[in-house]
Parts: structure tokens; sequence; C-alpha cells
């Protein structure tokens, strides 16, 4: 289970991506116990410091959370793995 952060965001900070056209991610997203793990996700809402993840376990059940920005990044070509969430 990964551990859920809850960012002090500032009203007016967030912004959304397009829906329907979320860019495709790899986060590194805190597990418990301290250790983390990457996941393929759709990057959703933003600010400077945080980007809300969304994205399907292996039992394809719709999991999501707040990262820091710097532990998200794009996919190299073909790199990405993630299950689309419609």
């Amino acid at each position: 289970m990964h551990a859920r952060h809850k960012p002090e965001l500032t009203p007016g900070s967030v912004r959304r991506f397009v829906y329907g056209k979320e860019p495709k991610v790899i986060a590194k997203v805190p597990v418990k116990g301290g250790s983390t793990v990457e996941v393929h996700a759709y990057a959703e809402h933003y600010n400077r410091e945080w980007v809300s993840i969304a994205w399907h376990d292996d039992g394809i059940v719709h999991q999501g959370c707040w990262v820091p920005a710097g532990d998200v990044r794009r996919p190299a070509e073909g790199e990405w793995r993630g299950r689309y969430l419609h």
C-alpha cells in the first residue's frame, strides 16, 4: 500500500491537465515502511511542488496520490506500461 501524502496546497495554486488528455508519467510513489515503488500513471493535477497522479494497480483497482514534482517524469518512447483510466 502506498503512503498517502496530503500536501498543503495554496488555494488557486493547483491546475488541472485537460480532461481526457492527461499526460502519461512515471512516478516514484512512497510505500509504507519508507521505500518507493515506480508506477506508470496519468498526471491529473499539479502545481510547482506537487503532482496528483492516478493509475490502476495489478488488480485493476484505481489508485491515486500526490507526489513531489521531482519524483515524476515523462516516459521515453515505448517505456510507459500503464492502463487507461476510462
